[in-house]
């Protein structure tokens, strides 16, 4: 069996023993985080990264990876930290979306709730469209996205080298008897200006009549 004769002559030794044969189960790794640590964890990254310290809000898995370590005396790979953020609390990688810092949220609920239903009704007793204007860009380059590939050889991507623009002025409307929303829209090669809503709102006006423009 490629027995050596020690390791015989130890286990002849053992078997004099009680039990010196018996299977010794092999200790697992060291307890990680528990349920309860993971509510904690939970509730100090609702806190933001910015009261544990960082410079901004971001959550990365290296930051968490040191909070953990910091608070509860757990040593993880990042990579390990990403699985139990993924898999035992529910995150994911997400990108953060925009908030202008002069928004003003009473102001906008206090419009929500009386202004603009105030201008519904105005608009509906002059037997009104409401019109929601925007306008838009679009550019025509393609988007890239990040790839794997091996190290040096960056891949290509094949794409119309363009710096084509398109402009977009549209508006969805309200109808004051149907109640059917419609979209409207014009499509300009240039940047728009003032002159283009007016021409884009006098043959909306022209079409469906009287407008409110929100």
């Amino acid at each position: 069996m490629g027995v050596q004769l020690k390791t015989v002559a130890r286990w002849v030794r053992l078997s004099r023993q009680p039990g010196g044969l018996d299977a010794r189960p092999q200790p697992g790794p060291a307890t990680g985080l528990t349920d309860a640590d993971l509510r904690r964890l939970e509730a100090l990254l609702a806190e933001g990264a910015k009261a544990r310290g960082w410079h901004n809000q971001l959550w990365t898995a290296a930051r968490v990876t040191r909070l953990i370590e910091r608070e509860f005396g757990v040593r993880y790979h990042p990579e390990h930290v990403r699985k139990v953020l993924k898999r035992r609390m529910g995150w994911t990688s997400q990108k953060p979306r925009r908030q202008a810092r002069e928004r003003n949220d009473k102001e906008v609920a206090r419009w929500v709730g009386d202004e603009f239903p105030r201008i519904v009704r105005e608009a509906f007793r002059r037997r009104a469209y409401l019109a929601f204007l925007d306008e838009s860009g679009f550019m025509l380059t393609p988007t890239v996205r990040r790839t794997l590939a091996p190290r040096g050889r960056t891949p290509l991507l094949s794409a119309w080298d363009r710096r084509d623009r398109l402009s977009a002025i549209s508006c969805v409307t309200l109808s004051p008897t149907a109640g059917r929303p419609g979209l409207y829209f014009d499509l300009l090669d240039h940047n728009i200006h003032a002159e283009d809503v007016v021409g884009f709102l006098r043959e909306l006006h022209r079409r469906l009549g009287p407008l409110t423009v929100v």
